[in-house]
């Protein structure tokens, strides 16, 4: 299994940027991602829950001919992966050297799939996987884990939703919805958005448990006005000092490697000055540690710490409203998080001190 979780993690890397990145972008992307943030705060109905299934697929029924197809995200925009039954799904994996597990897994869902997918529909659906074959239940409770190094979700099985599981062979959340699909392994769905409810699929059925993207709930938030009024000074700040400019004067690699650091400090992985100089060329180095250049890099690293904080305060209005899945991190009562389809393009809200922590310490014990 954590083989196969391998494979589909190498595959799905979620693309969708965290808020805090955005500086590295430019002063101007970090207000982006503010006014993201805040436009989720005054259009709750923008946030999505953020399910850690695996793997991501596209599902849907194409405008010229209403047929059914499903493939892995990545696939599914490939000459030849618009396939419309389960034998040609994995065909497909056969032919094009994929892996096969994988497509007999996938074969073995299509139909189920499928049936949440009416004839009138029209469109294609990202979703992810959230599990294979029929659920026991553990001491009162449906127990299922996609990811084996991510979030564990529990739900009584004496509940609404438990009783929507019992006997499924299969559970899938749906989040995104589009037009059409082109070969983009990062978003291969045209005309992406968000949604929240079914938008004219199925609800669970014998065969399908389905997850949207709000559970049903309509979320409430509050604008956390001291921490956006700090966030939006400490972007200022960065501008005044000319950090524009220094970002426009490194290289690409050496804002890449940056912005690593600061997310390996976040994840809590093994990071510090010494990992940063072997990352670094010398004159790149020389100049990111300059003395003339400190106040900027003090200044990135507040803007970085501020969006951050940003974010927790929404987060932290956001986690308690989710009802009748209960997730885990370990021992931690968190999910992976929530999606934000802002003017600015899709945000996510993930606390990686928890959820994205668990997940690199898992994958590094392998």
């Amino acid at each position: 299994m954590a083989k196969l979780f391998e494979f589909v993690q190498m595959l799905t890397e979620a693309r969708t940027p965290h808020p805090e990145d955005f500086i590295f972008q430019g002063s101007d992307s970090a207000f982006d991602a503010i006014n993201g943030i805040i436009s989720a705060v005054e259009q709750p109905q923008t946030v999505t829950i953020k399910w850690d299934g695996s793997p991501a697929i596209v599902f849907g029924r194409r405008t010229s001919d209403g047929m059914f197809t499903m493939n892995y995200k990545e696939y599914i925009g490939l000459p030849g992966a618009q396939v419309t039954t389960a034998q040609e799904l994995l065909d497909f994996y056969v032919k094009n050297g994929k892996n096969v597990e994988v497509g007999r897994k996938l074969a073995g869902v299509f139909n189920a799939i499928g049936s949440i997918c009416p004839p009138t529909f029209r469109g294609f659906v990202q979703g992810d996987l959230m599990w294979f074959d029929p659920l026991e239940v553990q001491d009162g409770k449906y127990v299922f884990k996609p990811n084996p190094y991510g979030v564990t979700y529990r739900v009584p099985a004496d509940s609404d939703i438990g009783h929507k599981i019992a006997g499924r062979q299969v559970g899938v959340a749906v989040h995104t919805i589009g037009t059409d699909v082109e070969n983009n392994k990062e978003t291969p769905l045209v005309g992406r958005r968000s949604m929240n409810g079914l938008e004219g699929l199925v609800n669970s059925n014998q065969w399908c448990t389905v997850f949207t993207g709000n559970m049903g709930l309509t979320f409430k938030l509050k604008r956390p006005v001291k921490v956006e009024t700090a966030a939006r000074a400490a972007v200022k700040k960065f501008q005044s000092l000319g950090g524009d400019d220094f970002l426009g004067s490194i290289t690409g690699a050496s804002k890449a490697t940056l912005q690593t650091y600061y997310n390996r400090k976040v994840t809590g992985q093994a990071v510090d000055s010494a990992w940063l100089q072997s990352k670094l060329t010398r004159p790149q180095l020389a100049v990111i540690t300059s003395e003339e250049n400190m106040p900027i890099i003090e200044a990135l690293d507040r803007v970085y710490s501020s969006i951050a904080a940003l974010k927790q305060a929404v987060l932290q209005q956001l986690e308690p409203q989710v009802a009748g899945v209960e997730q885990f991190v370990g021992d931690v009562p968190k999910g992976e998080g929530f999606n934000i389809d802002s003017p600015s393009g899709f945000i996510k809200l993930v606390n990686r001190g928890v959820f994205s922590a668990a997940n690199f310490a898992g994958r590094a014990q392998v």
